[in-house]
């Protein structure tokens, strides 16, 4: 490429020009890098200036008129933007761009866009990398040759960053289907952070299945040096980057973000030093980091900041700041540039930092189980260790003194609680073992819970109190587990322990129900309890949950399988020798998950795996890594003589059981069945992983887990998928008709449509998920249709999409799918009857059509949202309005409610809505010939005892799958008879039709009148008294000769006229002409391959196809 497509500088190869015969100034009114966009718009300036410039007498008058018309265009576009997103103009005119040749819609944000090459084979072509929220594209056009690609974000595997002989400077992608190679970057750097960042934003919203909201105040805020060149949506995410990494270094709340940082120096009173560093300011915490890592650090809540001032005085320090806060502590920041403004920044944030107020518990229910006498007045339990007391050695109690002696030194030189000096002599305490008096404190500060337990008074009462005595799944399972936590600590053999672990428990369930419950959780916390108090181990199991290991504890365990992958590359590269063996044996993804989720406590004796935990809560989740690393390594030789993976376990489990903590308090336990040549001090353990692993940091760990997020990420969602398409394949009526491959590629684009939704925003308003049992195939629940989704691929692919008004036929295939009355339908339901209707029998389609017709639809369902105006054209004689048919359709909306259902006759002891979802769910199971297991949760009554019988002998079917569809009664047969005569509107053979339809539907007719007189008059008959009561909307259609319209003229339905489903299928098989239309199977494949070639196309645009920011002198 040429350094103007490098620099964005490349002029377009086509322009428009303004310029009158006297003038020598031409003025640039639109520009592009095509033919097609600029011949529209030079078709939009015949349409709309051409006629208007011959009006002008004089050429000055025309060329002003010209000019302040672009230049309002490009106004009116302008305005069109929030304010937030009023980037410059040329990144306006690129994003544009981008939307423009991707044809994608206006809610896919560009983030940047970078000069790059392209390699396309053994060439490279230089091009345009663009970065978006969703996706990431190229595009290149050079010598008349376009080369474009677009990758999903949550498509991508794998991004790597080399450099080397053949690719220099080179940035990867891979996707599950290929790999791509760019390279020849400006900012490389800057590039792959990016793109990065992106991916990892995407990784996490599939597992969380959140949308990005941009900071809208990110543009507003009062700030100093900042970049004003950078897209506003660059900006947002560098600010989310850098307060995620601010809230880690800190371990600050989520909520936290970081509002700037400035290089200054802190006066260190221990050493009588200052300390080069950068000072870190947030709505709530002022905190410094010494430029040398873990020289000096300082963590300063506002909430309790008294004073701030400056100090001219000293003779040393210039530019200096004083902070004190309510304990009389003094914090002295020196060569503080912009102090004024620091100052004015800490004013304007202390005044916006509200008083913590005591959360309020909701009143007892006297009906709940939570106001019982066993629960109602309890009260939170302090540490239990304290309360069940140990017994120990008197070398440990002798060593235990010592440490509590040490620590108190140290707190009255570096100072205590959360305004501490945190320095390297904190981690050489650490290391050295926490007294089990301190230790609930410790861990309280150094995990940031402290902020939280402080900040929210009153919180666990109320989750206590509101998830107290609810009997659900979670809190089945957490009783389950109650008594398997710790069990020979005698803290949990009492009902003190058990309680408070209960309510903890339960608590955070409440509090989070996304995670809810996980296995592992009520082991970390019955450790929690022992150290700290009950409140205090809640906020503990917060921030382990939510920001020390997150994405650990839930259903997934996505966290942990990708610090599987993290251990397996780290060990690959620092044991590669024991890494290979090991992998050969697959033992690291054996030892992973029972090592990290519960960090160790459930394979080393607890009294010392604490300790793991102190130096866990000190130097976060890298800790892990280095223990196992550590003892890896202690075992290489006898690793490496194992045989098979069981003998690998035996080794670890055997020198993991023996790892002891003389100084510890112990409880009593059974001995290991296995007697151990190995054995351990704990001391030693953490000393070996801090000498020999120590070098590792959270941001390698970071980096790393970024690496594995996305193939651990990718992996769990292609097992959804395989999932599902077994579900789908195992079900007979859908393998029969639809092929592998069709299913394969209909699961694959309904995720697709689903995520691009889910991501833009565009899905449906107020309406929530399903959901979904848990016995469910894991993964189903992600591919549920809405009525929007299911009218769009049932349009895009089923046979019925033609003729007039398809819509209204497709509501009510999706009312009838939809049994539980939810708005969502299961893509299982979804490819029966997609099945059915392009593949399937014309009995199949029959069935369907039928059942559609016995459910009732919701007001507004079946009316179009827009209407043929040109419905009654004269030229149209086929089409002319019937009269009767039309004073018929229109009594139907004053004789029908349509709030009736169906009735509720023989309910057996339910309720009445837990008869009709019975009814409609037994309604599609007939429709659908699909047969449900006896445990069923709407029981296993039959279809006829629901319905009642026809009274006709036929009903009783030789084959067991063919279940008994209900009659239909009157008003449902005309309505089904509209939507039939629908189907056929402009087909070539649409008189034939309409002919075989009218000799048909006269003979239903009569049929319904001879049931009528055949059978004797039942009251309140439950689908007699059914009305859809929405089809009344149809006034023109097809004027039906045989007068079969005209016979139910009247206003009032005969109540006891009715059809079978048999007799409705025997005339329908009587037409020939019906059978063959009916018969026809849809090419499902061609149909898939249209709807994913046309899924972006469709993009609103009310502004003409002008480009660049207004006209330019030339």
């Amino acid at each position: 490429g040429t350094l103007d497509s490098v620099f964005d500088s490349k002029p377009a190869p086509y322009r428009i020009l303004h310029r009158t015969p006297l003038s020598e100034v031409s003025y640039v009114v639109a520009t592009s890098l095509s033919r097609e966009e600029i011949f529209q718009n030079w078709t939009w300036i015949e349409e709309n200036l051409l006629e208007t410039l011959k009006s002008f007498d004089s050429e000055d008058e025309a060329t002003e008129f010209v000019c302040c018309k672009i230049r309002s265009l490009v106004a009116q576009r302008e305005v069109t933007l929030p304010e937030v997103d009023q980037d410059n103009a040329q990144f306006r005119v690129n994003a544009n761009r981008f939307t423009t040749v991707f044809n994608l819609p206006p809610q896919e944000k560009l983030v940047n866009y970078y000069s790059c090459s392209f390699w396309k084979g053994k060439l490279p072509q230089q091009g345009w990398l663009y970065l978006s929220m969703q996706h990431l594209a190229f595009h290149s056009f050079l010598f008349g040759q376009t080369t474009r690609l677009l990758l999903r974000w949550t498509d991508i595997t794998t991004l790597e960053r080399s450099n080397n002989f053949l690719f220099p400077e080179t940035i990867m992608v891979a996707s599950r289907q290929k790999k791509h190679y760019f390279s020849m970057f400006t900012n490389i750097v800057e590039t792959f952070a990016l793109m990065e960042q992106l991916a990892n934003l995407a990784m996490r919203q599939l597992i969380s299945e959140e949308t990005f909201e941009a900071d809208e105040q990110l543009s507003r805020k009062l700030s100093r040096n900042a970049p004003k060149k950078l897209p506003l949506l660059k900006r947002d995410l560098d600010a989310r980057a850098q307060s995620e990494a601010y809230r880690t270094t800190f371990r600050l709340p989520l909520d936290e973000r970081l509002d700037g940082s400035m290089e200054c120096c802190l006066w260190t009173p221990y050493n009588k030093h200052t300390v080069r560093g950068k000072l870190y300011l947030s709505p709530n915490y002022i905190c410094f980091e010494s430029r040398v890592k873990n020289l000096v650090c300082l963590v300063i809540p506002l909430r309790l900041l008294q004073v701030t001032e400056k100090v001219d005085s000293h003779h040393s320090l210039s530019n200096a700041l004083l902070l004190t806060t309510r304990n009389k502590v003094n914090f002295l920041f020196a060569q503080v540039e912009g102090r004024d403004f620091l100052i004015e920044k800490i004013s304007e944030l202390l005044a916006k930092i509200p008083q913590p107020k005591e959360i309020p518990c909701p009143e007892d229910d006297s009906t709940s189980l939570a106001s019982s006498s066993s629960s109602a007045s309890w009260e939170p339990e302090p540490s239990l260790a304290a309360r069940f007391e140990l017994p120990r050695s008197p070398e440990a109690q002798e060593a235990e003194t010592k440490k509590e002696k040490l620590w108190e030194e140290h707190f009255a030189e570096y100072g205590r609680g959360m305004c501490t000096y945190r320095t390297s002599k904190a981690q050489e305490l650490v290391l050295a073992g926490i007294p089990d008096s301190l230790r609930g404190e410790f861990w309280m500060v150094y995990s940031g819970a402290i902020h939280e337990l402080e900040t929210h008074p009153g919180y666990y009462r109320r989750a206590v109190s509101e998830s107290m005595g609810k009997r659900n799944v979670t809190s089945e399972e957490i009783e389950r587990d109650l008594h398997r936590s710790l069990p020979e600590h005698p803290a949990f053999q009492s009902p003190q322990g058990i309680g408070a672990l209960r309510r903890l428990l339960n608590a955070y369930a409440w509090r989070n129900p996304a995670i809810g419950y996980c296995q592992a959780m009520n082991i970390v916390a019955s450790v929690l309890l022992l150290y700290a108090s009950e409140e205090e181990a809640f906020w503990l199991l917060v921030a382990l949950c939510e920001r020390l290991l997150p994405d650990y504890y839930n259903t997934k365990v996505v966290g942990a399988l990708i610090d599987q992958g993290v251990l397996e590359d780290l060990a690959k590269d620092h044991i590669p020798e024991l890494y290979s063996k090991l992998d050969s044996l697959g033992v690291l993804s054996m030892i992973s998950l029972s090592w990290f989720l519960t960090i160790f406590l459930s394979v080393i004796p607890f009294e010392s795996a604490v300790n793991i935990v102190d130096c866990f809560f000190y130097d976060g989740a890298k800790v892990v890594f280095q223990v196992a690393l550590a003892v890896l390594e202690a075992n290489q030789e006898r690793l490496m003589s194992c045989k098979d993976d069981g003998e690998a376990m035996m080794v670890l489990c055997d020198y993991l059981e023996n790892v002891q903590n003389p100084q510890a308090a112990v409880c009593s336990r059974s001995a290991s069945t296995t007697p151990s040549k190995v054995t351990v001090e704990i001391s030693t353990l953490v000393y070996e992983s801090y000498s020999k692993y120590g070098f590792l940091t959270s941001s390698m760990i970071e980096k790393l887990r970024l690496k594995h997020r996305l193939s651990v990420v990718q992996g769990l969602q292609d097992t959804s998928v395989k999932n599902v398409l077994r579900s789908l394949s195992l079900d007979p009526r859908i393998s029969a008709l639809l092929t592998s491959q069709e299913l394969s590629d209909l699961v694959a684009l309904i995720r697709e449509q689903q995520l691009s939704q889910h991501s833009w925003g565009t899905g449906p308003p107020g309406v929530a998920p399903p959901n979904v049992d848990s016995g469910a195939p894991y993964g189903e629940q992600l591919f549920h249709l809405d009525m929007d989704q299911f009218l769009s691929f049932l349009g895009a692919m089923g046979p019925w999409s033609q003729g007039e008004h398809p819509r209204r036929l497709g509501v009510r295939l999706f009312r009838l799918a939809d049994a539980d009355c939810d708005g969502w339908v299961s893509l299982a339901d979804f490819c029966r009857i997609l099945a059915m209707s392009s593949r399937g029998d014309m009995d199949d389609r029959l069935r369907l059509l039928y059942g559609a017709h016995l459910v009732v639809c919701q007001p507004g369902d079946v009316e179009d949202p827009q209407r043929d105006s040109a419905d009654d054209t004269p030229e149209q004689e086929s089409t002319e309005v019937a009269t009767e048919a039309e004073e018929y359709f229109s009594s139907l909306e004053e004789a029908t409610s349509v709030d009736q259902v169906l009735s509720s006759a023989g309910n057996g002891g339910q309720g009445p809505q837990q008869q009709q979802l019975q009814q409609r769910v037994e309604l599609l199971d007939a429709v659908l010939q699909r047969v449900r297991d006896c445990d069923s949760i709407f029981g296993s009554t039959s279809i006829s005892s629901s319905y009642g019988s026809s009274g006709d002998p036929s009903r009783s079917s030789s084959k067991p799958l063919d279940m008994t569809l209900p009659d239909m009664n009157q008003e449902q047969f005309v309505q089904m008879w509209q939507s039939v005569y629908n189907l056929f509107v402009g087909h070539p053979e649409e008189q034939d039709f309409y002919h075989a339809l009218a000799c048909t539907g006269t003979e239903l007719l009569q049929m319904g009148e001879l049931n009528h007189e055949a059978k004797p008059k039942r009251e309140d008959d439950s689908l007699a008294q059914q009305s859809a009561g929405d089809g009344a909307q149809q006034t023109d259609g097809p004027r039906d000769d045989s007068g079969a319209a005209a016979s139910v003229s009247s206003a009032m339905w005969d109540q006891h006229w009715c059809i079978s489903f048999q007799q409705f299928r025997a005339c329908m098989h009587k037409e020939e002409l019906l059978v063959h239309f009916f018969d026809a199977k849809t090419a499902v494949s061609g149909a898939l391959e249209g709807l994913r070639s046309s899924r972006f196309r469709q993009r609103a645009s009310s502004t003409p196809p002008l480009t660049g920011p207004g006209p330019v002198r030339v």
